[in-house]
């Protein structure tokens, strides 16, 4: 084979391995902008208790919260912000590698420890311990070791089972154990306003105020289980996205690579879209 002929295959190679990884960029991208949503859902299993506490210091007309133990949300807090930093690091990670950049990022927060147990609403079991030490171990090795492009397909390979596990147990922690936690306070809030309102020494004025006042924290309470219904949303097709990519990891064309990973690209834009409209209300 003539060279003259050898070079226009080599750029060509050289132009479709671009491609293939410009469009796991741009899934990888739109993933960590997703993710990184988490910071902006202005709710906690702390805040959920502290919200307990309050109601009933109303309901019993005592300013003291000297009695309100919430330390089991606390860890709770801590372990829900454990797996999102190991997701959100390892999808940095990803946006990295698919613009062939050195994996770089402060690993101090992989440092912590998960255990097994059940922290306030969160169980955490032997398997989402293994994979999130499992994910940990991944980053770690490429953040040491400066993966490059030519590491994906490991780093993906190697990835997928974990991300798959905590990115559903991160799922499971915030639309059923934390939403669950909103719609009990809105029960409890509805009771309060309620018995606030049969008041009879409360003025009309007075009792126009506390609905007021009810209907403003129940659009607050509301918008919040949006935000996380959106976000737990967004999740789903994060990790639909990152198992097809797996499956197909060795065995893609960049066409097909580009056909198969726009929609979850455009599933996710949408989603973040949602969410900030949702943010502006």
């Amino acid at each position: 084979m003539s060279r003259s002929f050898i070079f226009p295959i080599a750029v060509f190679l050289l132009m479709t391995g671009c491609t293939s990884t410009k469009r796991i960029s741009d899934y990888s991208t739109s993933a960590l902008k997703t993710i990184e949503k988490f910071d902006e859902l202005g709710h906690t299993f702390m805040k959920a208790c502290k919200d307990k506490c309050y109601l009933e210091n109303v309901r019993e007309l005592k300013l003291s919260t000297d009695e309100c133990q919430c330390a089991p949300e606390q860890t709770a807090d801590n372990v829900t912000s454990a797996l999102y930093n190991v997701i959100k690091g390892y999808y940095d990670g990803l946006v990295k590698l698919s613009a062939n950049e050195l994996t770089s990022y402060k690993t101090d927060a992989l440092k912590k420890q998960l255990t097994s147990g059940t922290f306030g609403d969160v169980k955490i079991d032997k398997t989402d311990v293994d994979a999130y030490t499992k994910l940990s171990s991944v980053l770690l090795t490429a953040f040491t070791a400066g993966y490059r492009s030519k590491k994906l397909n490991s780093y993906v390979g190697e990835a997928n089972e974990p991300i798959q596990i905590l990115i559903r147990l991160l799922k499971i922690n915030l639309a059923s154990n934390l939403i669950g936690r909103i719609q009990v306070h809105r029960q409890r809030l509805q009771s309060v306003y309620f018995d606030l309102l049969q008041d009879p020494a409360a003025s009309s004025y007075e009792k126009k105020n506390i609905i007021d006042a009810y209907h403003g924290e129940i659009d607050e309470l509301e918008s919040k289980i949006s935000k996380i219904s959106i976000f737990s949303k967004g999740l789903n097709s994060v990790a639909a996205g990152h198992q097809k990519l797996y499956d197909n990891r060795n065995k893609m064309s960049p066409k097909e690579i580009k056909v198969m990973l726009v929609q979850y690209v455009s599933d996710l834009e949408d989603v973040l879209s949602e969410f900030n409209k949702t943010k502006s209300k």
